[in-house]
């Protein structure tokens, strides 16, 4: 295998363990992901306070989005978006890594989920300068 096949499969599978592993307590990833847009599709009593909380949380919970498509557009080889992509996608990372931050002396609380999940993204940006 070449190194762009391993940083992808390395990717996807951290992406989809994640969604599977736990998170925090005994919050799974997809449950993580609920949680995390409950300010727009509201899931058992979660909120948040504040607007920028609740902000960051959506966006936090789209990256997943940009995750898909960025590994969708890995796949399919569209050259022109690669420099693009990278940086959306370390973006992406620093905009997950706020509730790393947001946990403060509590982030042994989050679990092996989180971590797994937060890698694939670097993962994925460093297998999109693989392939150019």
């Amino acid at each position: 295998m070449d190194r762009k096949t391993v940083l992808l499969v390395a990717a996807a599978c951290g992406f989809v363990l994640g969604w599977v592993l736990p998170v925090l307590d005994d919050y799974r990833g997809w449950q993580a992901f609920r949680v995390a847009l409950s300010p727009v599709w509201p899931y058992e009593n979660f909120g948040f306070a504040a607007w920028y909380s609740a902000a960051l949380t959506v966006a936090s919970g789209l990256t997943n989005v940009v995750f898909i498509a960025g590994f969708l557009d890995v796949i399919l080889w569209r050259r022109a978006s690669t420099r693009l992509l990278g940086w959306v996608l370390i973006v992406a990372t620093l905009l997950n890594l706020h509730w790393l931050a947001r946990a403060g002396p509590d982030f042994v609380d989050l679990r092996v989920g989180y971590y797994v999940w937060i890698l694939s993204f670097p993962l994925l940006a460093l297998a999109t300068r693989a392939r150019s």
